[in-house]
């Protein structure tokens, strides 16, 4: 499990420079925006699904993650023990976030559905998903922020 920084409120956050970031799917269809510092931590993981799809992870805590406009037009899609959620837009088949079992009071945001101009700093760093328990009992899953 990814240890996230201490809970602050969204409020408490801004004064200290994070800011609101939108984000969305490839039509447009599923919006949200989440709450990011402006230095990230971007996860590359070679599971099957996040290969394929090419999604890059930046894990935000629930309380920092808004949906916007979309629910209806998002399709879960679960596999193996059935703790991830994975959301897909039935239009578009983008996975533009979804809820890990590495934490599942979190999301995770697709870092290639928003504009990355707001981080002053980003670091990638690569998780081994294909043997995930062991990636995780050796601490490799590093939070966004």
């Amino acid at each position: 499990m990814a240890e996230l920084p201490e809970l602050r409120s969204p409020e408490e956050l801004i004064r200290d420079g994070y800011v609101w970031v939108d984000g969305a799917c490839h039509c447009q269809n599923v919006q949200f925006s989440a709450l990011f510092s402006k230095s990230i931590i971007i996860t590359r993981c070679n599971c099957g699904i996040c290969y394929k799809s090419g999604h890059q992870e930046l894990l935000v805590h629930e309380s920092r993650f808004e949906l916007k406009s979309g629910r209806e037009f998002l399709k879960e899609y679960r596999f193996g023990d059935f703790r991830a959620d994975h959301t897909f837009c039935v239009v578009c088949g983008i996975m533009p976030f979804y809820r890990p079992k590495s934490n599942p009071d979190s999301y995770s945001v697709n870092a290639r559905c928003i504009d990355l101009s707001f981080a002053t700093q980003t670091e990638w760093c690569d998780f081994d998903g294909k043997n995930w328990q062991a990636s995780i009992d050796k601490g490799m899953h590093r939070a966004t922020q």
